[in-house]
């Protein structure tokens, strides 16, 4: 039985990037493949995942993380001082553990987290959904270009992110954008007027910009008094509701307006709010120098997506990804300033015929984004 290995450091943090390789997993695992992942933290993160994503992950091993900082062997330092605490003989003795470890697969497909890692199974695969922009020294470039000749394949999640890399590695890198299950979306039963954005409650890396969304919905609250539209903030926090100071901000600054807050929801909450609501709103990026931060762009949106499975009509920031998902003034908007998502969402609301071609048009494009045509392109990596 053929054998592979997973690696996302951030998967407790249950977003865009974990749902992407724990689609591997699932599509391995139903393949006939042994599946590890490698992780040491909280050994409910399979659950958890499930209940988010909806994906079927029986007999997904979980095994501890070897690729972390914290698992160096202490017993193998040879200077005990805190500020020079890897030794030469810390980081062989780490690579050949490594070595041991992973040529025993026939799989790994590994998140990057900005660095390059030794893999030493019979096929690598390198995963890139964030296009980091880091300066190396000579050393530093001589030896990424070593470990990316035992990278066999890139996968990137856009052309967006893919345009980071070196142009050296342009023949190793496919794009494979994220999977959708747009499949499983609900698009026929009756909407209501709601605006929904899906997203972190967090302003880290690519924030979701919640409270922009929140001051250009009071201004649609201003221009339409009386009016009926409300905004719904859904998405997902690593602490407990109470305890996340910004989502303690939103809800502040909310206050007086028709706006609610739904967080954790399971996923089949989350198609039940994407089915009844009309229009999407996404502002990752915005105001962000994509020169010098791309990180901090939307790198692809599978919220987006779903949400157009789901019949609602995208008004999106036009950066990063997103440009990538529609096509502008057929089945969504792009727009570069607030006022300009503002203006898109009252030309929708007061011409509900054109409100619905969109929507249909959305549904449309959703298709090449399915989870169908995901695993087509992984399993076509395994040969």
């Amino acid at each position: 039985m053929p054998k592979a290995a997973i690696y996302d450091p951030y998967l407790d943090t249950l977003g865009g990037g974990e749902r992407y390789c724990l689609t591997v997993a699932e599509i391995l695992l139903s393949l006939g493949w042994t599946v590890d992942l490698f992780w040491s933290g909280s050994q409910d993160i399979i659950k958890l995942a499930t209940d988010r994503f909806g994906l079927n992950l029986t007999n997904l091993n979980i095994i501890p993380d070897i690729f972390g900082l914290k698992n160096i062997d202490i017993d193998n330092l040879e200077d005990q001082n805190p500020q020079n605490f890897i030794s030469h003989k810390s980081i062989k003795t780490s690579l050949i553990s490594k070595y041991k470890q992973t040529k025993v697969y026939d799989f790994i497909f590994f998140l990057n987290d900005g660095s390059i890692p030794f893999l030493f199974s019979k096929k690598n695969i390198l995963h890139v959904q964030v296009p980091f922009i880091s300066q190396q020294n000579f050393k530093e470039r001589a030896i990424n270009q070593l470990k990316f000749k035992m990278i066999n394949k890139i996968v990137c999640n856009s052309k967006f992110t893919a345009s980071y890399l070196p142009k050296f590695l342009n023949h190793k890198i496919d794009i494979i954008y994220p999977p959708v299950d747009v499949e499983s979306m609900v698009h026929n039963i009756p909407k209501q007027n709601i605006i929904l954005s899906v997203g972190r409650f967090d302003n880290v890396l690519n924030s979701k910009k919640q409270e922009l969304l929140v001051d250009t919905f009071s201004k649609l609250v201003l221009q339409n008094p009386g009016t009926d539209w409300k905004l719904v903030l859904m998405g997902g926090s690593k602490q407990s509701p109470e305890n996340n100071h910004f989502l303690l901000h939103l809800k502040n600054i909310s206050q007086n307006l028709p706006v609610e807050f739904i967080v954790n929801p399971d996923y089949e909450q989350l198609k039940q709010i994407y089915s009844i609501s009309k229009i999407y709103w996404h502002a990752a990026g915005y105001g962000v120098n994509v020169l010098n931060h791309p990180e901090q762009c939307e790198h692809f949106g599978m919220a987006p997506v779903e949400a157009m499975a789901s019949g609602l009509v995208p008004i999106l920031v036009n950066q990063g990804g997103l440009p990538e998902i529609i096509n502008d003034g057929v089945d969504g908007f792009l727009w570069d300033e607030p006022s300009k998502m503002l203006a898109k969402t009252q030309l929708l609301i007061a011409t509900p015929t054109e409100l619905t071609k969109m929507s249909q048009e959305s549904i449309k494009s959703s298709a090449k984004f399915g989870k169908n045509i995901f695993k087509e392109k992984i399993t076509n990596l395994l040969h």
